[in-house]
């Protein structure tokens, strides 16, 4: 077998594109990185053993990079520099939307046309994560794809929970449930395994919070419910997305206001959440250095949101035994988890404020007190990684 064998994992967004290598023998990280501000004085940085003994220095990309598909390009075509040849052995696609497909899957042209069919459902991401998928095979059509989803880690959701009140036809067409952020949920699931079989076989509350943000009720490591739904718009406040939503409010975005369907989709989209409160920015680290009363009304309603959803969450599991944080700011904002578990006392959940504080956001932290009926944990999560395992699971059985 060749020892310069590696797996590429692509993680691409609409402003952002995240990489990992992963060596095929061992699936251990070669090397990882993320470009940066698409669109926007892009930058791509990278670390690992095996660019730091590249001759070939990340790319200045600059204005030049205007889109995910130039960034794509411009990754394969340094990779390409730093690899010996032929060793790219196979890649990993996170895949937002994947509708009813279960499990990870090897990408085949009916696969594609299917997740083409999805684009409505998830247009901030589904494109880019095509088109890179369309770029691999073009320069490199030899190389195995594999396709990963956010949604197939919530298909062990009751088929009740699942749908919405509507007739009956519109759920037989897909507009029914379906949950995001599966793969970082898959990953936390799988360090509760190692961590606390308790919080993995219990009741267990996962906040996976970012510029997306969601949570996931776990019930012996499997999905039950989750605050997102038919889209990535759904559930909690994100960095510039509304989450739950009267639906009255689109209808008067539509009769009323005169707007039309495209700056509908990029108000929810871009100018929400805790951007369109604040004023300010979609970045928490932002808003909380901010001493403006809008940053603050950002940051409060943030919380709130996670509460209340989480209220709900703990009543379809029939109590609570464990809470993760995960995401940007569930590992990076000690504040933020102090002010959620602090609202959520009531439920037996203690953060220790010492334990709070001193957590390293790269590493998985017991953060509950001892009077803590429930146990608290920050854990890193890790998309990549289970899509590098997935690859090789199907790649070579």
């Amino acid at each position: 077998m060749n020892k310069s064998s590696y797996i590429l994992v692509l993680n691409s967004g609409s402003s952002s594109l995240k990489f990992a290598l992963f060596d095929r023998d061992s699936e251990s990280y070669a090397g990882r990185g993320a470009i940066t501000h698409i669109g926007n004085n892009t930058s791509l940085s990278a670390r690992g053993s095996l660019f730091e003994d590249s001759t070939h220095p990340p790319p200045l990309l600059g204005r030049d990079c205007r889109s995910p598909t130039d960034a794509i390009s411009a990754l394969v075509k340094w990779l390409e520099a730093c690899l010996p040849p032929k060793a790219l052995a196979a890649v990993g696609h996170r895949i937002v939307h994947g509708g009813n497909i279960k499990t990870p899957t090897v990408i085949t042209p009916d696969i594609l046309n299917y997740l083409e069919t999805l684009v409505p459902l998830a247009p901030l991401h589904q494109p880019f994560n095509l088109e890179a998928i369309a770029l691999i095979a073009s320069t490199h059509p030899n190389v195995a794809q594999v396709a990963c989803f956010d949604t197939s880690f919530h298909t062990t959701m009751p088929s009740l929970h699942r749908r919405y009140a509507l007739p009956r036809q519109w759920h037989d067409k897909g507009v029914c449930r379906y949950g995001f952020h599966g793969l970082s949920y898959e990953y936390i699931a799988g360090r509760l395994r190692e961590i606390s079989p308790r919080a993995f076989t219990g009741r267990t509350i996962v906040a996976h919070l970012g510029s997306g943000a969601s949570l996931c009720a776990l019930r012996d490591g499997k999905s039950l419910d989750t605050s997102m739904g038919f889209s990535a718009l759904d559930g909690l406040v994100m960095g510039t997305r509304p989450g739950t939503l009267d639906p009255g409010v689109i209808l008067y975005f539509l009769k009323e206001a005169g707007l039309d369907e495209d700056a509908i989709e990029h108000l929810l989209y871009h100018e929400a959440g805790l951007l369109g409160v604040s004023s300010i920015s979609s970045d928490m680290a932002t808003l909380l250095a901010s001493q403006e009363p809008a940053a603050r009304e950002a940051i409060d309603l943030f919380c709130l949101r996670i509460v209340r959803e989480v209220g709900g969450l703990i009543s379809l599991l029939g109590g609570l035994d464990a809470f993760v944080f995960t995401g940007g700011i569930g590992e990076h904002a000690p504040t933020i988890r102090s002010q959620i578990c602090l609202s959520l006392e009531w439920t037996g959940l203690f953060i220790d404020g010492v334990k709070n504080a001193a957590a390293k956001s790269d590493q998985a932290s017991l953060l509950s007190s001892p009077q803590s009926k429930a146990e608290i944990y920050l854990i890193p999560t890790d998309e990549e990684f289970v899509i590098a395992h997935h690859t090789h699971a199907l790649i070579w059985p």
